[in-house]
């Protein structure tokens, strides 16, 4: 577990792109181009450095990175490890960013016939992610995209809508007390209660304060869907990424025999020190193995660098698969 070393030496042989991009885009080590409108607020730190020709060169992502070096690792080994198909299901999906690159790195280094399962709640995020598969030369009709939520059910759930802020998530009891008292204060009762009759929607931006500062989400019923049901059409899946901001523990567990059947690999982000350590232990339970375990909100340092956490990084392997 944690063996960082051949990952490093691995990524060290790869040539990262380099070329020109088009205005308004950037690339990264791949040659994935993503346009600059998806990442305003969350720039990825491994993107092209210009060389001062005309063109542009990306580096690899480094262990220092954090949480991309990890998702590329689960990337590589799940890519390298595909036969016949490759499969991959992104919960929480954003613009697809993790699909797009493990279909670019398939081409690459192991070309197969590919199906990605995008899972993505949040409507603007969704379009986006369209976008992404298009401008990278992937057909989104060729594959599956769910504009909804995953859930432990179908009942459709209140969640925070706001475009390039990737920790929307589903609202809970306790945020909806806080929210209402938040219309209340401004005075804006009677037209929430009227956008939510007529279009399932709070319909104005409401302030929500985190670690990263204030933003304003809108609030809006979306669709959901439970896991178990994403996985019912599929008979193997090389890799499920997850980050669904605090839900992966409800939604993984009712699941869990549907995964130990159809599922080699999991890499998890998880938002939580109880949320993480019981995952753990689920998937101990069920016998399968360990690659990568960081705990969230932690200080982590290797041979290779240092690195901090905010969400944890999971990564299981389904031993008998």
């Amino acid at each position: 577990m944690n063996e960082l070393g051949p990952l490093v030496d691995t990524f060290a042989k790869l040539e990262p792109w380099r070329g020109t991009c088009e205005m308004g885009s950037f690339a990264n080590f791949l040659g994935v181009m993503t346009d600059q409108e998806f990442v305003e607020r969350h720039h990825p730190s491994n993107v092209q450095q210009d060389q001062g020709d005309g063109t542009s060169v990306a580096r690899m992502p480094k262990v220092e990175d954090g949480e991309p070096f990890f998702e590329f690792a689960a990337i590589h080994k799940a890519v390298r490890a595909a036969q016949d198909r490759f499969v991959m299901v992104e919960l929480g999906g954003g613009y697809a960013a993790r699909s797009v690159d493990a279909y670019r790195l398939l081409q690459n280094l192991n070309p197969l016939p590919c199906q990605l399962i995008i899972v993505e709640a949040e409507p603007t995020h969704f379009q986006w992610a369209k976008q992404h598969l298009a401008a990278n030369g992937i057909d989104p009709n060729d594959h599956w995209l769910i504009n909804a939520a995953v859930s432990t059910d179908s009942d459709p759930i209140l969640f925070m809508r706001g475009a390039g802020l990737y920790y929307n998530s589903a609202v809970t009891a306790n945020d909806i007390n806080n929210i209402t008292s938040q219309i209340i204060d401004m005075g804006a009762s009677e037209q929430v209660l009227k956008n939510l009759l007529s279009a399932g929607t709070c319909g104005m931006k409401i302030p929500f304060n985190s670690a990263a500062g204030q933003d304003l989400f809108d609030y809006t019923f979306v669709s959901a869907i439970p896991l178990n049901d994403i996985l019912a059409p599929l008979p193997l899946v090389d890799l499920m990424d997850i980050d669904i901001q605090g839900a992966e523990n409800t939604v993984i567990e009712p699941a869990i025999e549907m995964l130990n059947r159809r599922v080699k690999r999991l890499h998890i982000g998880t938002h939580g020190a109880d949320i993480h350590s019981g995952l753990w232990d689920l998937f101990f339970e069920h016998e399968w193995g360990c690659e990568f375990d960081f705990p969230p909100f932690s200080d982590n340092e290797t041979p290779w660098g240092q690195f901090k956490t905010t969400d944890g990084i999971l990564h299981h392997y389904n031993t008998p698969l």
